[in-house]
């Protein structure tokens, strides 16, 4: 029969074996997080007092692990999901920093619109069967893939709800935010694009090809308008001339984001993009639905008494 000791450096080397199956990053943080936990408890001299905690992360990643991996099709959704996110996110950069237009049609304009619908009902509440299902989409194809990529989820559903309101046309997220003179919020997006950029460029080659380049455009509209910038509410304007307030709007900056505010969509002159890439369009405008089906039954390592 183990000892405590012996399960719990059973346990670290599980949790190294399960990081070589390149799970998702938020998987990837708690396994390293529990090695890191177990390793310190079995060398202090107190670690009878830490079992309980032990047990109480070991059974958390194992609920965790249980639903990223719960079957198949639930998998297989999430990783099409989480690679959708990864070329949206490449694509809307570059048309934020580049000025590459980006027509986004698809699964992408569709979760987009859940997203605003899933706004709406916070507001009126449940309304029927459509909104059950909207909201069904919204938490397994929009919050569960964007938390497991441990990306800014607040940040990326800002960019969802600017692409509703658009209706998929192309559109520049940064423009508005430069004309409206909300300096504040332009800050916050340079700081958390950039951090988007640094995490996709380590987890992906595919990503990093375009990484140079956004990087090259924030940092021109950063050097532009600010002196400093080291977060979101940490910086400090270009002594250009650039106003601190609001000025008015014009109408395609008001349109946006009144479209936005209202969680409605905005009708807009329609534009063409010529020749969209089928690289950049990849993947964006297909569909995987998980199923629900019964778990595999699951062979837990025994609980420490």
């Amino acid at each position: 029969m183990a000892d405590t000791h012996e399960i719990a450096l059973i346990r670290i080397v599980n949790f190294g074996f399960l990081l070589k199956q390149n799970p998702t990053p938020l998987l990837q943080d708690e396994l390293r997080h529990a090695i890191t936990l177990h390793a310190e408890a079995v060398d202090s001299p107190d670690f009878h007092k830490l079992i309980p905690d032990l047990n109480t992360i070991h059974a958390q990643i194992e609920e965790h692990w249980a639903r990223v991996y719960a079957d198949m099709l639930t998998t297989a959704s999430l990783l099409w999901d989480i690679n959708m996110f990864e070329r949206f996110l490449q694509s809307k950069l570059l048309e934020d920093y580049l000025n590459e237009p980006f027509e986004i049609t698809g699964r992408i304009l569709t979760l987009a619109e859940y997203t605003v619908k899933q706004d709406k009902s916070c507001v009126a509440g449940p309304t029927g069967a459509d909104n059950t299902t909207s909201d069904e989409q919204y938490r397994n194809h929009v919050i569960f893939p964007l938390e497991e990529s441990k990306l800014d989820r607040a940040h990326v559903e800002n960019k969802l709800r600017a692409v509703a309101a658009r209706r998929g046309r192309p559109g520049s997220d940064i423009q508005p935010l430069i004309d409206a003179c909300d300096w504040t919020k332009l800050a916050a997006a340079l700081t958390s694009d950039r951090d988007i950029v640094t995490k996709l460029t380590q987890r992906s080659a595919t990503f990093a090809e375009a990484s140079e380049k956004i990087l090259a455009g924030i940092n021109r509209v950063q050097n532009k308008y600010f002196t400093s910038l080291s977060g979101p509410s940490t910086f400090t304007l270009a002594s250009t001339g650039y106003q601190t307030s609001s000025s008015p709007r014009g109408s395609f900056a008001r349109g946006i984001f009144d479209a936005i505010a209202s969680g409605l969509k905005w009708d807009s002159p329609s534009s063409r993009v010529e020749n969209p890439s089928d690289d950049r369009r990849l993947l964006l405008g297909e569909d995987v639905s998980a199923q629900s089906l019964p778990l595999l039954t699951k062979v837990n390592l025994k609980k420490m008494e």
